[in-house]
């Protein structure tokens, strides 16, 4: 067992992290002065991609991406909300548990205020492929330990994005993210990761059942001082999931947070004090 590198490989405050082999495990103690710089610097980017906030800083500026992230946020049912705050955390945490993946997708979903449709994130390696990646989220029940949540959506995660790579997947799943990489990566980069979506996405319209690289990340609401998610039973379901021979190779990351609001909070105080 290692203790993973941070952001620029320096340990990031508020945040215990450990990992076996491709599996890790992070932990959100609080929202650290380091975590929140972190969202200051990225949110917007996180959000509407890169490339686009490059193009005018102003308009997609802090404060006013946190008030469109609140107006998307604040009308979901619990349930959709548990899922959007998950898919975050995850675009903000995961440079620290697989630094060597770069984010291609965009958190917001383009065309209206709803939950984000196609894959839930791609990303690449390089100019060698790309990962696909599903996340799922949830609170842990009475009955149930930190462990036994992750399991649970890690297993549920590996299940959808084989269904989304299926042989009768949706086009319109990697037109999405073709449109994701020119929003998020700089021409070059774009270039060598929309090729590579249209290959992937040519296969399967013959088809033809592939197997690919995919992230499965599960997010687990649950107070952290009565039971945390360990890195031996994590990497006891990546086993599993490896072994069934549904993917070319997989990534897992758990993270666990304390409750619903634990980075929402400090958002909404951002907006408040700047008011």
């Amino acid at each position: 067992m290692r203790t993973l590198p941070a952001i620029h490989n320096d340990p990031m405050e508020g945040i215990s992290a450990v990992a076996s082999g491709d599996t890790a495990v992070l932990v959100v103690e609080h929202v650290s002065d380091e975590l929140k710089e972190l969202l200051r610097q990225r949110l917007a980017a996180f959000c509407f991609g890169a490339v686009e906030v490059e193009l005018d800083s102003d308009y997609y500026s802090f404060e006013a991406t946190i008030t469109e992230l609140l107006t998307r946020f604040d009308s979901k049912p619990k349930a959709t909300k548990i899922g959007m705050v998950g898919e975050l955390v995850v675009h903000v945490l995961m440079p620290s548990s697989h630094p060597s993946l770069s984010s291609s997708a965009i958190y917001f979903n383009k065309e209206e205020r709803s939950i984000k449709k196609g894959f839930d994130l791609t990303f690449h390696e390089g100019t060698k492929a790309i990962w696909y990646g599903e996340v799922k989220s949830g609170h842990v029940k009475d009955n149930e330990s930190a462990d036994d949540k992750s399991s649970s959506l890690l297993m549920t995660a590996a299940a959808d994005v084989a269904g989304k790579l299926s042989h009768d997947a949706q086009r319109s799943r990697w037109d999405a993210a073709v449109y994701d990489a020119g929003l998020t990566l700089e021409s070059s980069q774009a270039k060598t990761v929309k090729a590579l979506l249209r290959s992937d996405a040519r296969v399967i319209a013959t088809g033809t059942q592939i197997k690919k690289n995919v992230v499965l990340a599960a997010t687990v609401v649950h107070s952290v001082g009565h039971c945390r998610v360990s890195v031996e039973a994590t990497a006891g379901v990546a086993e599993e999931i490896v072994n069934s021979k549904r993917f070319d190779a997989t990534r897992i990351l758990v993270i666990q947070q304390e409750e619903l609001e634990t980075i929402m909070s400090y958002l909404r105080s951002e907006v408040a004090a700047d008011a």
